[in-house]
C-alpha cells in the first residue's frame, strides 16, 4: 500500500507539471520502474494522517532516479524509498532513451551515472513455492502486471503467525522481465538469517525467466518503539 500511495504521489507531480500519461505516450514511451529500495522505520497506524513527498532527483540517457519520503502525523519519517525508472518503448517493449521533453520539467540533475542500487541476492535453496495465474485485475495501464502485485505474490508464501509479529525493515525489489496477462508465474522464497536478522529471499519466475527478485529484512514488532 505504501508503494501504491507513492506511485499516486508521483502521478500527482506529473500532472502538476503537465506530464500527463497522454503527453508521455505521444513520444512512444511510458515510464516503468525497475527497482525499489525501501527503508521502513515504522508503519503508519490505522486512521493516522501521513504525508508523502517525492522528487525526481537525477537522470541520464536511460535511467531516472526518484526518491520518496513518507512522514507520520508527528512529522517523523516512516519510510524512505529510492527508485530507478526507465522509459519503455510501448510498441517494441524494450528500453528507450528518455526524451528530454518528459524529464526536463522535473529540474532534476543530469548525471553520467545515477545512484547505484544494490541488486537483491538470488535464492540458494527454495523453502516454499507456489504458482499463480495472472488475472485481469493484476494488470496496469502499461498492459503488464502492476508492480505491487509482485509483492503480494512474495508475501503470500510467508506464514500468518510470522507476518502478524514482524514487519519488513528493509525491502530491495528488482524487476527483470515484465509479466503479461493470462500467464502462469511461480513464486519462490527462502528464509535465512544474516547478522542475527531474519532475511527472506524471493523470486518470481515466468516462462522460464526470473521476472522479479527481492530481499526482505524483517524486524520483530516487539522491538519497535
Amino acid at each position: 500500500m505504501l508503494i501504491n500511495m507513492a506511485i499516486m504521489v508521483s502521478q500527482d507531480q506529473n500532472n502538476a507539471l503537465a506530464l500527463t500519461d497522454e503527453f508521455i505516450l505521444s513520444f512512444g514511451v511510458t515510464w516503468v520502474v525497475i527497482q525499489y529500495d525501501l527503508d521502513i522505520d515504522h508503519l503508519p497506524k490505522t486512521d493516522e494522517h501521513i504525508t508523502l513527498q517525492t522528487q525526481s532527483t537525477s537522470y541520464n540517457k536511460f535511467f531516472a532516479f526518484r526518491e520518496f519520503w513518507i512522514l507520520d502525523e508527528a512529522g517523523r519519517q516512516c519510510a524512505y524509498i529510492k527508485s530507478l525508472w526507465v522509459a519503455m518503448n510501448v510498441e517494441q517493449r524494450r528500453l528507450a532513451p528518455i526524451p528530454h521533453e518528459i524529464v526536463d520539467p522535473y529540474q532534476s540533475k543530469a548525471v553520467k551515472m545515477t545512484p547505484h542500487l544494490k541488486r537483491p541476492k538470488k535464492i540458494d535453496t527454495v523453502t516454499t513455492s507456489h504458482q499463480y495465474r495472472t488475472r485481469y485485475s493484476d494488470i496496469d495501464t502499461n498492459i503488464h502486471v502492476n508492480n505491487t502485485r509482485y509483492l503480494d505474490w512474495m508475501i503470500d508464501l510467508l506464514p500468518y503467525e510470522f507476518l502478524v509479529s514482524h514487519f519488513p525493515a528493509h525491502i530491495n525489489l528488482k524487476y527483470d522481465n515484465e509479466v503479461r496477462y493470462g500467464t502462469m508465474i511461480e513464486s519462490n522464497y527462502e528464509r535465512t538469517t544474516v547478522d542475527d536478522q531474519i532475511v527472506t529471499k524471493h523470486e518470481i519466475h515466468n516462462n522460464g525467466k526470473i521476472a522479479a527478485v527481492a530481499n526482505f529484512t524483517w524486524q520483530n514488532d516487539s522491538e519497535v518503539d
